[in-house]
């Protein structure tokens, strides 16, 4: 009796102030809806996976946040998560009436899942988040359809290609009137295999049964009828819009269930289907079910058992999942639309999710337990990833293996039974018996048991997923300059694809937006995605258009010599690469004079900031950069088409490029003036495990005399140090001129020096790279959020002894001695 009393006030406790559960929007949600700028897709943020974990890590990093990962996990879900929120088309915005409201068919196993994960967002602090990014992270988290036809949809839907190419327009929606008829050609790709099942509509992957269905004499809804009346007036779309999902590199994923199983595991509940339905339904039998585990309902069991009671009485031979899509842009994700409208009620995106959130579920309790500073943000960046969550099994291209792990066929079905008579009252369009819903969660269940294996394995997989990634990350501050004659919807997407792909944050990449014309600051120095995000077309028609490099290069100088000094006051002994990447359109160098000062500014900024790297992208021939480049042929790049598509076909080799530029290891007693002033800091870093760290030490800040730098382990794990004078990523591997070994607790030290030679520039710089074993035993000590981007992560030191500060490319290193020869042969 203690233990039902106990159980009773938690449930009650949980939904207290849960007012996502209720048949209404929340006040805290009306801004999203009663605001003609929120409903706007193309105005809030991409549905990306780098974009939400952008918005977490804002929320994570809120000055005085008291929110661990179960709290926050659980406020976030009660705070932005609302399913099926529909509009009323018939109602137009009036003064007190939003025409929105949880009417559709995914509310009722999102209400049952709130009252099974107590807990509220009272405490969550608004604040953190501005209107736009509050309600981009709204309908991220939140499943709805968007059914009724919308004009000129014929465009989307007939263009399904034999080539695979899914190609889609945003189309003029009644929420969405300013929007642009047309993206242009970023499309998303359907495999050969999801095409066929389109085309042929079949049935396939389904598995057939013989029980007769005797809801099939029930007749159609009569002409009266309200929902009757409804459909006839409101035609459905060929290709229904599918809200709540997010585009990540292993297939579009519905994030509810994600963060709703990591908060249920979080906060696990186990309660008897007794305690949560109504005497009059257990008297009649429904309360026979399983105990009901809140992580079942919250993913695959919430989600299958809405296709059981809705789909299930009107099959006579199968149930229907896994219904796919496609979203409107590669880059810049914001529409994802489907191929049917039918069968809905346990789509691709939804299976993906719900099974991923079951997955995390099984483990997060136990990482918690073993790192009590983990966060939200850190679980979904290593998860979808190719690195995996502290080992390479526990991650997204992993899933279709997991999911035999994670879901025994019979918990399964004994889960999704539970879930359907929980929901029965609610989602059921007719009346059921215990044991008919039964049969139906089985079919329900098995069929998942089929589509699994069968239909996901155009997933990318680990295989391939291993072969593309790259343990060098990019650790870069990338200066853009950027001709504002390109048009913004095709240079947006680019530049987006190009931060993501450097990892532009806190632990990577930060970049700054130049205007080419005069060299004014269109966005300065940003480690955050979401000030890229933010951007738009009206702030860039802002800026006067034009390019004029020579402008450019003067402010350049002005930005990197401030740069230079600020990390001398800071006493930063080391930071991310120097690269400054100017994206030209039709516009060029167009005088011989012009030209020849650019080629001045040049030499000048690589004499006053040694470590800078100029990369050149250019609409059409890129030769027209030829004679202004370094290196030709490493350092230029051409878009040969103005298409979103071929400008995103250059993407991979700019960030490859980036990726092979080495980190910054500087005198910090230098500046910008290169007069040694104070003492030469230390640099600390963090490498993962399996991750390798590349830096380079310029001749600018040693000479003749030997300096030193050593490389200290913090004894988190073992290292391998690598050191070169002409590799510049040197590693194990690495075939000639390559020092290696193995630091832990103890130091390394190198010695440098330009002995024997008479000019900087005829000096090689120390290559240097650090490299972490992914085979040791994994270590949990990276616990500072501000400088470890994961807990396993291991920390190192990097310090000098005897550096100097020498700016100009040219500059003798035995100075006195020439002056002394010149001045005795002036006077013979």
């Amino acid at each position: 009796m203690k233990i039902l009393l106990s159980l009773t006030l938690i449930y009650l406790a949980g939904i207290a102030a849960q007012e996502n559960a209720a048949r209404n929007i929340p006040a805290s949600l009306l801004e999203c809806y009663n605001t003609t700028a929120m409903l706007v897709k193309d105005d809030r943020l991409p549905h990306s996976m780098p974009a939400l974990i952008a918005l977490i890590r804002k929320i994570e990093n809120t000055a005085g946040l008291n929110m661990d990962l179960r709290t926050l996990s659980i406020a976030l879900l009660h705070r932005f998560r609302q399913d099926g929120i529909e509009r009323n088309p018939s109602v137009q915005v009036q003064d007190g009436i939003v025409p929105f409201s949880p009417t559709g068919m995914s509310f009722s196993r999102h209400a049952a899942t709130l009252k099974l994960i107590p807990g509220n967002a009272i405490s969550f602090p608004n604040s953190s988040l501005t209107a736009v990014e509050r309600c981009s992270l709204h309908y991220m988290l939140s499943s709805s359809f968007e059914m009724i036809q919308r004009d000129g949809e014929s465009s989307v839907c007939s263009t399904i290609s034999q080539t695979a190419q899914y190609r889609v327009e945003r189309n003029v929606g009644e929420e969405d009137a300013t929007e642009s008829e047309s993206i242009g050609d970023d499309v998303e790709t359907l495999t050969p295999l999801e095409l066929e099942m389109i085309k042929h509509k079949t049935n396939e992957y389904q598995p057939k049964v013989t029980t007769e269905d005797p809801n099939w004499l029930y007749p159609a809804l009569p002409p009266n009828h309200p929902d009757s009346a409804r459909i006839s007036t409101y035609t459905q779309s060929s290709c229904p819009v599918e809200n709540g999902v997010v585009k990540t590199k292993w297939g579009a994923v519905s994030m509810g269930p994600v963060l709703a199983g990591i908060a249920a595991a979080l906060e696990p509940q186990t309660v008897t289907l007794a305690e949560l339905l109504s005497a009059d339904l257990e008297e009649k039998g429904y309360t026979s079910g399983p105990a009901l585990t809140n992580r079942w309902i919250a993913t695959l069991g919430g989600d299958l058992a809405e296709a059981a009671l809705i789909q299930g009485p009107g099959q006579v031979s199968s149930i229907n999942i896994g219904a796919i899509g496609g979203f409107n842009s590669t880059a810049l994700p914001r529409w994802y639309f489907l191929t049917t409208n039918e069968n809905l009620e346990t789509t691709t995106a939804e299976i993906r999710g719900d099974l991923d959130g079951l997955i995390l579920a099984d483990s997060v309790a136990s990482w918690y337990s073993s790192v009590s500073t983990l966060r939200l943000s850190q679980i979904l960046d290593m998860y979808y990833s190719s690195r995996g969550v502290f080992n390479s099994t526990m991650r997204a291209c992993n899933r279709r293996t997991l999911f035999s792990t994670v879901a025994e066929n019979a918990t399964m079905v004994n889960q999704v039974y539970s879930s359907a008579l929980l929901l029965y009252e609610e989602v059921a369009r007719v009346t059921m018996s215990a044991e008919r819903i039964q049969s139906l969660a089985t079919i329900a269940a098995n069929a998942l048991s089929v589509y699994i294996p069968a239909s996901m394995n155009s997933d990318l997989p680990c295989d391939a997923t291993n072969a593309v990634n790259d343990s060098n990350t990019a650790s870069a501050d990338l200066t853009i300059i950027i001709d504002t004659t390109w048009p913004f919807t095709t240079i947006q997407p680019f530049l987006a694809s190009l931060l993501e792909g450097i990892e532009v944050g806190k632990f990577n990449s930060n970049f700054t937006l130049i205007n080419g014309y005069d060299g004014s600051l269109m966005i300065n120095s940003s480690n955050m995605l979401l000030d890229f995000y933010s951007f738009n077309a009206t702030q860039y028609a802002n800026f006067t258009s034009g390019f004029d490099l020579p402008k450019a290069l003067e402010a350049l100088r002005i930005l990197q010599k401030e740069r230079l000094n600020k990390e001398q006051s800071q006493n930063i002994g080391g930071s991310n690469s120097d690269v400054v990447l100017v994206l030209s359109y039709t516009s060029s160098i167009t005088t011989d004079a012009d030209k020849e000062y650019c080629l001045q500014q040049l030499r000048i900024i690589r004499e006053e900031v040694p470590d800078s790297v100029f990369l050149y992208l250019t609409y059409g021939s890129k030769d027209k950069w030829s004679d202004i480049a370094a290196n030709s042929t490493t350092d230029t790049f051409a878009i040969t088409a103005t298409s979103t598509t071929d400008t995103l076909t250059t993407i991979n080799p700019v960030i490859s490029r980036i990726k092979q530029i080495p980190k910054r290891l500087i005198n910090s007693a230098c500046g910008a003036s290169f007069s040694s002033t104070g003492s030469t800091a230390s640099f600390v870093d963090y490498v993962e495990p399996s991750g390798i760290k590349y830096y380079r030490l310029n001749p600018n800040y040693f000479s003749t005399d030997t300096a030193t730098v050593k490389v200290q382990g913090a004894g988190w794990g073992y290292l391998n140090v690598c050191t070169s004078r002409s590799v510049v990523q040197p590693n194990s591997t690495s075939p000639n001129d390559v020092s290696c070994t193995s630091v832990t607790t103890n130091t390394h030290s190198i010695s440098i020096s330009c002995s024997g030679v008479d000019l900087i520039h005829r000096c090689q710089p120390l290559y240097l790279s650090v490299a972490a074993n992914a085979s040791d035993s994994v270590s949990y000590q990276c616990t500072d959020a501000n400088v470890c981007r994961y807990p396993d992560m291991r920390k190192f030191t990097i310090s000098y002894d005897n550096l100097v500060c020498r700016s100009s490319a040219s500059t003798f290193f035995f100075a006195p001695l020439v002056l002394v020869v010149s001045f005795i042969i002036n006077f013979m």
